[in-house]
């Protein structure tokens, strides 16, 4: 189901993907409320649904899987008749899922889907439209944006989500060669490093990791059970501090409006304690405090 396109609002389209919950949606709604045209990528009906009832005539839903390909050119198809010569102010990369489970009692199925997701639908849907940026920063003699919604994760690995962690390395160093290539065009690519929000990817890669632990085998219960236990406790408690999805919505607001943008936006205190405990910390120092939390002996 499509809902009709109104004309963009001050020649602002912004795509955002991933947006029937968490930090997806609270942008979508924080832009549209601040006067922007937000094309709102879903994968349900149900989610389309919710936010037309939200009654912003500017947030214009549309069904959008990032890993399938007929959804992604009916997307640009329709997003390209509306924003006409105006082009496309901004594509926000945020949508994802959760998977957790020890190596080698991986799901390779539900892995690859992990990483579909979060790495190479992103890179599918920014080939799509890097044209329609590209107009918008030469009809208005200003920058065009790429951001990608990254993670602690794109800067620090943990254990049992593993391929969430490889996905999110992959989306910093691929938006880091695209900056080069695309900053000449009028185009700045940047990335989110996300700390603790509070979102349903906590809840779904916690039930992940309890799901994977009830299907191992015994071995595998002798293995990884006190670990697993120990990330799904760790995780709990670090969400309940985490920040607000509204407030993560001011970050990607922030790094949309810079006019001389960074490559870099941090999420949270958390986020930045990470990142500087990787540049400060030595690197044996770092993993025993990792080793310690989840218990590895």
């Amino acid at each position: 189901m499509n809902v009709p396109l109104p004309p963009p609002m001050h020649h602002r389209s912004i795509l955002i993907t991933g947006t029937s919950s968490g930090i997806g949606q609270a942008t979508a709604i924080l832009l549209a409320k601040s006067g922007y045209t937000v094309f709102a990528g879903v994968r349900s009906p149900a989610a389309m649904d919710h936010l037309l009832a939200l009654g912003f005539p500017n947030l214009i839903p549309i069904i959008l899987d990032v890993n399938n390909a007929d959804h992604i050119a009916a997307a640009h198809t329709r997003i390209e008749q509306a924003v006409g010569d105006a082009g496309l102010m901004a594509l926000i990369n945020n949508a994802g899922n959760g998977y957790s489970a020890p190596t080698e009692y991986t799901d390779e199925a539900k892995a690859r889907e992990l990483l579909d997701t979060h790495f190479w639908g992103m890179v599918n849907l920014t080939q799509q439209f890097i044209p329609l940026l590209r107009l918008y920063a030469a009809a208005n003699s200003t920058h065009a944006r790429i951001i990608n919604v990254g993670s602690v994760s794109s800067i620090s690995a943990f254990p049992f989500v593993q391929f969430y962690t490889a996905a999110k390395f992959a989306i910093l160093g691929f938006s880091e060669a695209l900056r080069f290539e695309l900053d000449p065009q009028g185009i700045k690519v940047m990335v989110i490093i996300s700390g603790a929000v509070k979102t349903r990817i906590w809840q779904r890669t916690g039930e992940s990791a309890m799901a994977s632990l009830h299907r191992l085998p015994q071995q595998g219960v002798e293995l990884y059970q006190d670990n697993l236990l120990a990330a799904k406790k760790l995780s709990s408690a670090v969400e309940a501090m985490g920040l607000t999805a509204d407030k993560a919505a001011l970050v990607l607001k922030k790094a949309l409006e810079a006019k001389n943008p960074g490559f870099k936006y941090f999420i949270g205190t958390d986020a930045r304690a990470v990142h500087f405990m990787i540049r400060y910390l030595p690197e044996r120092l770092r993993h025993w405090l990792v080793r310690r939390q989840l218990k590895f002996k």
